[in-house]
């Protein structure tokens, strides 16, 4: 039988290779990505009570000659000084 720790108690290099992979940052700078990662901080600040807190995908108009002739994506919001809006409870 197999095991997935080490004798000093750690993980083998396959539980390691596994973890790695689930914990690669996806590529954020494609439509699609830019995409996920604004839902998921606009999920993040609603989970907390913010739910004035928008995030959204928009594309970069700017082109540099190392990255090549693709669209690149940001993802922008309307945090103020790192923090979302209330809305007003008046």
């Amino acid at each position: 039988m197999k095991s997935n720790t080490s004798a000093a108690g750690g993980a083998d290099s396959d539980t390691l290779e596994r973890t790695a992979k689930k914990a690669r940052i996806p590529d954020t700078l494609s439509q699609r990505g830019a995409i996920a990662l604004a839902k998921r901080l606009e999920h993040y600040w609603h989970e907390r009570g913010f739910a004035a807190a928008r995030f959204w995908a928009e594309p970069i108009n700017e082109r540099f000659a190392k990255v090549g002739t693709y669209e690149i994506y940001r993802v922008a919001c309307n945090l103020v000084n790192a923090l979302p809006p209330r809305y007003r409870e008046d």
